[in-house]
């Protein structure tokens, strides 16, 4: 999928004249040589323009350039030296160069026979010029002695005289040659032909793959995404890339797109050891960018945590209050692919892909955030701030990189959350303490949310976990969590002073995970709190305990996974329900 996606992409980089064509090369034409029908130059017209004080050139697309070393001739040439074969040296020209002569007859031979058969009038100005050209006895022409400080470095295009606007590289007829060359060229000496698994047609294979450059950690001089190095891999006698059955033609295709999107800093970004690479299969990109962006990749290399709160928190209001979100984009029946790279040594390991319409990942992410959402917070945090939330915070290491791709694969799918992601945050509810200056390492909005994410997307409708405290949710681990938080509210109402240590420090993990064990001896210790409380708190705590403890059967003597998360989501709910009385109460209300 991801190969058929890149090329797919590549045909709207082509159209959108982002990549250049097969076949071509883009070069700053210096020159315009102006030709008679006959092949004389009547003119060498210079192409620079000063912009801030420095010379501009225009690009001009002629058939691809040779990158060989050595003497060899391009069709259409540009450089002086093949189409002169005169060296220039202190404003004197010298035919007598050996490398001059050389290069000037492979430019004869090959452009001949280019444009024979051709019968546009530049095109046979271009042949007629080089019939007619002579080295020896041009050493002295005025076009060329006018231009003599730049020849060496100059590159020329043609045309036919009056006719700049129609050069030589631009004519149908050349290109449609030119076409048909560069395509015969590819398929010289090509013993292997195979179906290729993306166009469904048989093609040479590519024996070499480009390399795919810009994945973090990857080597610099880029790794391969289709590569077979080992014997071990090889089968029927292939070798190397063989083995794949990729064509030529697709792999210049998606190396082409995903080079140029990792170098794109709105198609890309990281997580942890993982490059995400995200585009919309759409010529006008930015509405679907901006959206997924905003939605998912906000960096902290470029915003702070408030301005991610701010950028998303419009989307999600509109969510919580019943409203359509602001995903506008002109066509949500675009498809969108997202995918995630990580290197391997001189290989490229696929993460995830994902490709659906546009309107489909938005559902999935709107569905995403309106179950992040608990409590008073509306805003859902990006990827990476999820992922601190996964390890210790005295950790120097980032989450491991499959939970960063699972919670991502997850958001987009809209599939569950695999266990592990539940088990890793569970476990650093759990294990973390609160420093004293911070109460919200162990227990935060974000642990909290994700949990509720893991948890929605486990059970029935009928026990959808609400973003506020539910009293109607008689399971017993949520009641367990939600008597753990008034308990704890109890102890520290009846303090003088500040605790320097309260029952959550020392009893949240055991009664988390096996309840039965703590919470008889935690309720006994509350009656010697609640006999320090003024009447009225004791009556408010001793109704709200009787009505918790009364819809308990018993307290359980073990909890799942998923139940302990609940116990963890009642723990937080409530205790958010007990400080919002205590601020309304302060305030009057």
């Amino acid at each position: 999928m991801i190969l058929s996606s890149l090329c797919d992409y590549y045909k709207i980089m082509l159209r959108r004249g982002d990549v250049l064509p097969q076949g071509y090369s883009s070069l700053p034409m210096n020159y315009l040589i102006s030709l008679t029908p006959e092949g004389e130059i009547d003119g060498i017209l210079y192409q620079g323009t000063e912009e801030n004080k420095k010379k501009v050139f225009p690009q001009m697309l002629l058939p691809l350039r040779s990158q060989k070393p050595g003497i060899e001739a391009n069709i259409v040439e540009h450089r002086p030296l093949y189409l002169f074969g005169l060296v220039c040296e202190r404003g004197v020209y010298r035919a007598d160069d050996a490398k001059a002569q050389k290069s000037h007859a492979a430019f004869r031979e090959s452009n001949l026979a280019f444009t024979e058969g051709l019968s546009s009038p530049v095109a046979q100005a271009y042949r007629n010029f080089i019939l007619r050209w002579e080295p020896s006895a041009q050493c002295e022409h005025p076009y060329l002695m006018a231009i003599a400080k730049d020849y060496g470095t100059a590159r020329f295009a043609f045309c036919l005289s009056g006719r700049p606007d129609r050069p030589l590289h631009e004519e149908e007829e050349v290109k449609a040659k030119w076409g048909k060359l560069f395509a015969s060229r590819k398929e010289e000496g090509e013993e292997h032909l195979a179906q290729c698994p993306v166009l469904g047609e048989m093609l040479p294979v590519a024996r070499l793959h480009n390399k795919i450059k810009g994945i973090r950690n990857g080597q610099p001089s880029g790794c391969s995404l289709v590569c077979f190095n080992n014997a071990s891999e090889n089968s029927y006698g292939k070798e190397q890339s063989y083995n794949s059955s990729v064509s030529e033609e697709v792999m210049e295709q998606y190396t082409e797109a995903l080079n140029f999107l990792l170098a794109d800093e709105r198609h890309c970004t990281v997580l942890g050891d993982m490059t995400i690479v995200h585009f919309a299969l759409a010529a006008e990109e930015d509405a679907y960018l901006d959206c997924v962006n905003t939605s998912l990749f906000a960096r902290t290399d470029r915003a702070t945590a408030e301005d991610v709160d701010k950028a998303v928190s419009n989307t999600m209001h509109k969510i919580a209050s019943g409203r359509t979100p602001s995903f506008d984009v002109p066509d949500a029946g675009v498809d969108y692919c997202i995918f995630g790279l990580m290197p391997n040594t001189s290989r490229v390991a696929i993460k995830f892909s994902y490709r659906n319409t546009f309107g489909e990942l938005r559902k999935n992410v709107e569905r995403y955030q309106e179950e992040f959402a608990i409590g008073k917070r509306t805003q859902v945090p990006p990827v990476w701030a999820i992922c601190k939330q996964l390890v210790s915070p005295k950790a120097k290491e980032n989450a491991a990189p499959e939970l960063e791709g699972d919670i991502l694969q997850s958001i987009v799918s809209g599939s569950p959350f695999p266990r592990k992601i539940l088990e890793a945050v569970v476990r650093r509810v759990r294990v973390d303490s609160d420093p004293e200056n911070n109460h919200f390492v162990k227990l935060n909005d974000v642990r909290a949310g994700l949990i509720k994410v893991c948890l929605s997307r486990k059970i029935k409708e009928e026990e959808k976990i609400t973003m506020a405290l539910n009293p109607q949710n008689k399971n017993a681990a949520y009641l367990c969590g939600r008597l753990f938080a008034v308990l704890e509210k109890v102890q520290q109402d009846s303090a003088s002073g500040e605790l320097n240590k309260t029952i959550k420090d020392s009893y949240f993990a055991s009664a988390c995970a096996t309840p039965a064990v703590v919470f008889a001896r935690l309720v006994q210790l509350s009656q010697n709190h609640l006999a320090k409380l003024e009447k009225g708190m004791q009556i408010y705590y001793n109704k709200l305990l009787g009505e918790i403890i009364g819809d308990l059967e018993e307290f359980p003597k073990a909890l799942s996974l998923e139940e302990q998360g609940k116990f963890i989501l009642g723990y937080y709910q409530q205790n958010a329900a007990l400080y919002t009385k205590k601020e309304n109460q302060s305030e009057g209300k």
